[in-house]
């Protein structure tokens, strides 16, 4: 399997031709690559993953050892029964020096055959866990980018308003002035204007979060960002077959691939619980060459001794395990136990990316509908406002209705501006599921923005 290979090639394809501002989606994810303290996370903990093969397969390739000595000793005994004084001391030296190296090799060990198996299994799992982490930054650079950009367009819903409002207020306490309309009214439009002021200065503490959050991901501070144009088309997705989706999900999930190898691995380390009753067959095979050398002064003589020795051995050793006290049994109920357990949550990990496969083509499907309803919607409200205005101008409106009428032109430019936000990630979010999602994703909707139009953050006196 190269799935991270084949993401981070990929990525480099998507990246190659980055002459755009420094600070479009794709620049942004770029930066994310680099710095994202999850990403490195979980890159260290794939580098790790992957080790559980060579370590599985440790127990099933021979095992050399080799070893050295050299000793150096002195001993002088007095002996209190001798009459003479040269036999009543006993002098002795010895030097010493050899070295052994042995060999074994497991013949026949099933535990560590299925434990060899499960190291595989558990690097082929850190590969595909590491596929889903580079496929989650991508969904969560989207998340925050088009936050940042749902944000702007909120503070600037706002603050369109409040200007709106502004000159409502003015206008109305102009009317009083010259008696045309009651203080009431005056004080009604006040009322909501002071609403509009907290709004802007609550879409402005949004903003500043947003654009902390991406930062978090980029570890440098972002201050201008691309957005998308007016013109940006939401398109239905490709195929529109809601069971094709579902059949790419089944195929391809990292989540269930995941959770398909953990089932696996926990069944491998069932099958190395249940071997520890096995017996076990291994050869060892062992060459020493040891020399020393000794003398030993005794009643006014020397005594010197030599010796070499040089030997070998082969051994073939059966072992055959008893009884442990019942704690290999309960080692082997335990594992078969948790494979169970890990059976079951691959079922509800495949239902739960079934469900929710469907769930994300469904609000993907919505979602363009939604944009274009959402824009008439912005079209309809502003027909009625104006007609609004021109029946208070007349007499046939109230200023309430008036004011009704301009927070439903801003509601519904808040209400397109979500639809908007919601049905990219919605598609972003749908493609991970079906475990298609790749950095060339990320390239197609950062050639749609206005890569011209840089909102900038300190135009908002956020910083």
């Amino acid at each position: 399997m190269k799935t991270t290979q084949t993401l981070w090639f990929l990525g480099l394809i998507a990246m190659a031709p980055l002459s755009v501002s420094a600070n479009s989606l794709l620049d942004v994810y770029e930066l994310a690559l680099k710095n994202d303290a999850q990403l490195q996370a979980d890159e260290a903990a794939y580098e790790a993953g992957l080790e559980n093969r060579a370590i599985g397969r440790s127990s099933l390739l021979p095992e050399v050892d080799a070893s050295a000595y050299y000793s150096e000793g002195e001993q002088e005994n007095l002996n209190n029964l001798a009459e003479n004084s040269d036999e009543r001391i006993k002098e002795t030296e010895s030097e010493g020096s050899g070295w052994e190296i042995s060999l074994s090799q497991p013949l026949f060990n099933m535990a560590a055959w299925y434990n060899y198996k499960r190291g595989a299994t558990l690097s082929e799992l850190a590969e595909v866990q590491f596929g889903a982490a580079q496929q989650d930054l991508i969904v969560r650079v989207a998340q925050a980018y088009f936050n940042v950009l749902r944000a702007i367009d909120n503070l600037e819903t706002a603050m369109a308003e409040e200007e709106a409002l502004a000159q409502q207020l003015e206008q109305t306490q102009q009317r009083y002035e010259v008696g045309l309309t009651a203080i009431t009214e005056v004080l009604e439009a006040r009322s909501v204007y002071d609403s509009a002021v907290a709004n802007v200065l609550q879409a402005k503490g949004d903003l500043g979060i947003a654009y902390e959050d991406l930062e978090v991901m980029t570890g440098t501070p972002i201050n201008a960002l691309a957005p998308l144009p007016d013109d940006f088309e939401a398109v239905r997705p490709t195929p529109t077959d809601r069971h094709a989706w579902v059949e790419f999900a089944l195929e391809n999930n990292y989540q269930l691939k995941a959770a398909q190898l953990n089932t696996r691995a926990s069944e491998q380390s069932a099958k190395v619980s249940k071997s520890q009753h096995l017996p076990t067959l291994g050869l060892s095979a062992s060459y020493s060459d040891t020399a020393s050398e000794g003398s030993q002064f005794l009643g006014g003589q020397v005594f010197n001794s030599d010796s070499e020795s040089e030997g070998h051995s082969i051994r073939l050793s059966l072992n055959v395990p008893l009884y442990s006290g019942g704690g290999i049994s309960a080692e082997r109920r335990q594992a078969h136990a948790q494979y169970l357990q890990a059976r079951a949550e691959f079922n509800r990990t495949q239902r739960s990316v079934i469900q929710s496969t469907r769930s994300l083509h469904l609000s993907v499907e919505t979602g363009v509908s939604q944009v274009e309803a959402r824009r008439q919607a912005i079209v309809s409200a502003r027909s009625a406002l104006e007609a609004t205005q021109s029946g208070y101008e007349v007499g046939t409106r109230n200023l309430v209705e008036v004011l009704l009428a301009q927070q439903a032109v801003y509601q519904a430019e808040r209400d397109y501006q979500d639809a908007l936000y919601n049905y990219i990630i919605n598609t972003f979010q749908l493609r991970e599921a079906a475990g298609m999602l790749t950095p060339a994703d990320v390239q197609r909707v950062d050639a749609a923005l206005a890569q011209d139009e840089m909102l900038r953050r300190n135009d908002y006196d956020v910083y």
